[in-house]
């Protein structure tokens, strides 16, 4: 049988809990940010191409918008921070399970041997 509950080291697995929820914190943060720049980026972009000279359609202004290369790059960049921020979530949900696990078979441990000694 696999004692591993009984080598836990509960400030290292604190303090890995601690990092991956700032980690998970801190990527949505940048991933919110970069959300409100995308949005901003668009509304200055839609109103350059609407002041422009040259009349165009709602669906040429969204082409236009879709087709800036500082647009593209916000949007990657937003997917990036999307993908990081869900990637550090996971690993954060990934981990306590493993620590509730580690709980209970603490207690189911601390309980036989209660039992045991009456």
């Amino acid at each position: 049988m696999n004692e591993d509950y009984l080598k836990v080291d509960s400030r290292t697995l604190m303090r890995e809990l601690r990092e991956l929820s700032m980690a998970e914190n801190t990527l949505y943060k940048l991933y919110l940010e970069t959300e409100t720049e995308v949005k901003e980026l668009h509304a200055r972009l839609y109103k350059q191409y609407k002041q422009s000279a040259e009349k165009k359609t709602q669906e040429q202004l969204k082409a236009d918008i879709l087709l800036d290369p500082d647009y593209i790059y916000m949007k990657t960049k937003l997917v990036e921070y999307d993908i990081k921020y869900h990637e550090a979530k996971t690993s954060y949900q990934h981990k306590m399970p493993e620590i509730s696990l580690l709980q209970s078979e603490l207690k189911r441990e601390l309980s036989f041997v209660a039992k045991e000694s009456k």
